[in-house]
């Protein structure tokens, strides 16, 4: 798989993670406990953290093993969130996160079915998926409005760090290619 570096929106625009994104992306979202309540990595006490996420994206991206944007809304210049695709055999899981000034406007839901409609047109791509803890209602309803459809409950299984030491309940959410 090979995506564009960057796309376009009315309202977005979602590029590539370039190493000047350190800092905006530290005092934007990587730092607040509440947009990362439900993530699957721990909130950022030091820019160093921040640092490491930056080179991890931008090496994920060379070596194909992960694709992360940044959203960037038209009328700003700093990037409010983000979106990864990991690719499997025959499908893609997505994952995403939004500074919390930003929530209740339905970027998420336009950054996610944007990525979302260029998956749909990739050869092999049978299935695109994502996952929420069970009662991030919003983050449910940001998959169903991009296109996915509720598929299972699945009981104690991922570790949110922010959340709970232990396993938690997880929604699976996916779009599945029709048979031709």
């Amino acid at each position: 798989m090979h995506p564009p570096e960057q796309f376009r929106t009315d309202r977005l625009l979602l590029r590539r993670v370039v190493a000047d994104d350190v800092t905006a992306l530290y005092e934007t979202y990587t730092t607040d406990p509440e947009v990362t309540r439900f993530l699957s990595w721990t909130t950022h006490e030091s820019p160093a953290q921040t640092q490491e996420f930056v080179d991890h994206a931008m090496a994920s991206w060379d070596d194909g093993s992960e694709f992360i944007w940044v959203l960037v809304p038209s009328d700003h210049d700093r990037p409010i969130g983000a979106v990864g695709a990991v690719a499997g055999p025959h499908g893609v899981e997505i994952g995403y996160v939004l500074a919390q000034r930003w929530w209740g406007r339905g970027l998420m839901s336009e950054a996610v079915e944007t990525i979302m409609d260029w998956l749909k047109q990739q050869p092999g791509i049978y299935r695109i998926w994502a996952y929420c803890a069970a009662g991030h209602e919003r983050s449910a309803r940001v998959l169903q409005r991009a296109g996915m459809s509720y598929e299972a409950l699945l009981r104690r299984w991922v570790v949110l760090p922010n959340f709970a030491q232990t396993p938690t309940d997880a929604k699976v959410f996916a779009w599945i290619r029709p048979d031709e």
